[in-house]
């Protein structure tokens, strides 16, 4: 080989491997992302999981790269002139909920807890102003809990059960 052939193909080399140190990229593609900026401050999302690191400890849990929101869901309104007021939470939940109503319900007040495929799970009277609802034993997936009093639905929550 001649010498100035063999400088170009060193020279060629060196050069792919310093844009291959010098180039960044994810290790996988999502399908779309963004960035979302407000008055209390910004988020980045994006849709499709590339990879995610879980990390276990006696404290607690952390999944870095999965994107877990807290929602609240309200997919019925409350008669304004309710005397009361209904939260479900926290929601997601991995296990228990509770439902607290801002004074006492009706006597004859309710819940039924709803599969997604509409499946009735559980039928419980509403006794005090706080109430537990064990998904302990429940799968993951999406459920649907309606307040009822006087055979009609006072409020219904969507609630999303995680691991």
């Amino acid at each position: 080989m001649k010498p100035e052939r063999i400088i170009k193909h060193c020279f060629s080399i060196i050069l792919t491997l310093l844009l291959a140190l010098q180039s960044s990229a994810q290790s996988n593609t999502v399908s779309t992302g963004g960035e979302c900026i407000g008055a209390g401050g910004s988020a980045s999302y994006s849709v499709g999981q590339i990879d995610y690191t879980a990390i276990d400890v006696a404290a607690g849990s952390a999944y870095l790269g999965v994107q877990q929101p807290y929602e609240l869901f309200s997919l019925s309104t409350l008669d304004e002139n309710s005397a009361f007021t209904l939260v479900l939470g926290p929601n997601p939940t991995i296990g228990e909920l509770t439902l607290v109503a801002s004074s006492k319900l009706p006597m004859n007040s309710y819940y039924v807890l709803f599969d997604d495929a509409g499946k009735t799970l559980l039928t419980q009277p509403i006794l005090n102003e706080s109430s537990s609802i064990a998904l302990n034993s429940h799968a993951t997936g999406i459920y649907y809990l309606h307040v009822i009093s006087d055979e009609k639905t006072l409020h219904t929550f969507k609630i999303i059960k995680t691991q």
